[in-house]
């Protein structure tokens, strides 16, 4: 019987063990796929991946995190926290908070602020960036109102159609990265918004 007991022991154990390392594989090619350092402990998946274009043209890939996702009805309301400018120091520079309202059905652009939400009740955005360039080009007026003007109500074709680097966006408030990199961040929340709701 004691013979019994200890063979059927050790069958758990190894079947335990098996089931870990299998967890464990799974959990380590998810964190491959998403390029997440295991060794942090932490799998993110609120976030995306985005070109971050500074003002020198260079470009890297960066993450935007999705700090608040609301489902409602016909829509879903996002903030989503990302880095514009790095070209600056922290005292005008500083993580951005976009407030957004895509559609559920077709990821078109509801709403888009860096203040207030679509109520026009709660402060929901953080604009980061400079609001003044360096030459003295009023960049948070002009980027609210590109934002009010060119981005709300537009569909997910017409975001992504935007050129990615310096292109047609970035004139609007002269040379600098804010809108460029706004831009970016919309174009990748489209994508996360599509694989959850419209693809899914």
């Amino acid at each position: 019987m004691k013979k019994l007991g200890a063979g059927f022991v050790l069958v758990l154990i190894a079947v335990l063990f098996v089931a870990c390392s299998a967890d464990q594989g799974e959990k380590t090619v998810a964190a491959d796929a998403a390029g997440v350092d295991e060794a942090a402990g932490i799998t993110v998946e609120n976030a995306y991946y985005f070109t971050h274009v500074d003002g020198f043209k260079t470009e890297n890939e960066m993450v935007a995190f999705v700090l608040f996702e609301y489902e409602q009805l016909k829509t879903v309301r996002y903030q989503v926290g990302y880095i514009a400018c790095t070209c600056r120091g922290p005292e005008v520079n500083y993580y951005s908070v976009a407030n957004v309202e895509l559609n559920k059905s077709d990821a078109s652009v509801v709403h888009i602020s860096y203040d207030e939400d679509s109520t026009e009740h709660y402060t929901a955005g953080l604009y980061g960036d400079s609001p003044v360039a360096y030459d003295g080009t009023p960049v948070k007026e002009l980027f609210d109102r590109f934002m009010d003007e060119e981005i709300r109500g537009k569909s997910a074709e017409e975001i992504n159609a935007y050129e990615a680097m310096h292109g047609e966006v970035d004139v609007y408030t002269g040379a600098t990265v804010t809108v460029n990199n706004a831009m970016r961040m919309l174009q990748g929340l489209i994508s996360y918004h599509s694989e959850r709701y419209i693809n899914a």
